[in-house]
């Protein structure tokens, strides 16, 4: 397919550009100039060389496809189109983000990013500052509650060990009481058996050894002596209990031939009532002479004198045979 043919145009010689003169400015004027006019001249290069080169590049197409001249002259002719197009703009052909006056660093600026600089190191110093503070007082206050917590426990093994020694008094104060009063009931007992004692032996005394009773006696072997028998008249009359109890005489199997078996010893069975043996051992031992006492056996003991001591015998195996359930008496015959 043939190209079509245009008519090929001279194009005409370009205005003259008439120079202005403009005076020159003070020294730092200009510097001071441009640097107020550079927030628009960066606008304007962001906002305008891009519109105004699409609208001249649009232009420059058209024009190609109108004169379609050979390729040197279209490349000329392009070359200086775009030039009297960048120039009626009033833009250079470099003009471009890339074609930007490049900044020069100001010692004002260096001396401002000291500024902020150091002002970041005095926000971050007293930032440190405040939390080394922070910290310092939270330890305080866990030191603080360390100690109360530590006062609190001292206190209250004070108090135990308080209440301990207390209880303890208390304790040994009731320990001594009751000590005391076991003290002054066994004293009390004692003066009371003393008395008694005392007592019976001053009854025993006063009614000698007249008899208004005749006691019973069993033997198996025979009666006992004479004596044996007013012996155990006058028990039976002046020791009160006495002539309610078993008396045992004569037997042939005691072991003692000088005792019942010649009759001449008396059992008073008191079993169980050890006061009715003490007073019957204590009559005897008042009328030793007057009832021809020879010895007394009783509670594992024997006895040979009014005014000598008591002999412990050995252990024979039983209650009747150790002599609790009775008085033994031998009489002289």
């Amino acid at each position: 397919m043939d190209a079509p043919t245009a008519e090929i145009r001279t194009p005409e010689p370009a205005a003259p550009t008439a120079e202005i003169a403009v005076p020159a400015a003070p020294r730092g004027a200009g510097r001071t100039a441009r640097r107020a006019a550079r927030p628009a001249a960066r606008r304007s290069a962001v906002r305008r060389p891009g519109l105004l080169l699409g609208v001249a590049a649009a232009g420059a197409l058209a024009a190609n496809l109108l004169l379609t001249p050979d390729p040197a002259a279209e490349a000329q002719a392009g070359t200086s189109e775009s030039l009297s197009v960048a120039q009626a703009l009033g833009l250079s052909a470099a003009t471009g983000p890339a074609a930007t006056e490049p900044q020069t660093v100001q010692p004002q600026d260096i001396a401002e990013l000291g500024q902020v600089a150091a002002s970041r190191g005095s926000r971050e110093a007293a930032e440190t500052a405040a939390q080394q503070a922070q910290a310092g007082a939270d330890q305080a206050a866990r030191d603080a509650q360390a100690a109360e917590a530590a006062r609190l426990a001292a206190e209250a093994e004070a108090a135990r060990v308080a209440a301990e020694a207390a209880a303890a008094a208390e304790a040994a104060a009731a320990e001594a009481a009751a000590a005391a009063e076991a003290e002054q009931e066994s004293a009390a007992a004692s003066s009371s058996a003393s008395s008694s004692t005392a007592s019976s032996s001053a009854s025993s005394s006063a009614t000698g050894t007249t008899a208004s009773r005749v006691a019973r006696i069993s033997n198996t072997s025979g009666p006992v002596r004479s004596v044996v028998q007013a012996a155990a008249d006058a028990v039976v009359s002046n020791v009160p209990g006495a002539a309610s109890i078993t008396l045992g005489g004569t037997r042939p199997s005691a072991a003692d031939p000088g005792g019942h078996p010649s009759g001449l010893a008396l059992d008073y069975m008191v079993m169980s009532d050890a006061a009715l043996g003490d007073a019957i051992v204590q009559y005897h031992i008042d009328h030793w002479s007057e009832l021809g006492v020879d010895y007394l056996i009783w509670e594992q003991r024997m006895l040979s004198s009014p005014g000598g001591s008591w002999s412990r015998m050995e252990d024979r195996g039983g209650v009747t045979a150790n002599h609790y359930d009775h008085v033994h008496v031998n009489y002289q015959g």
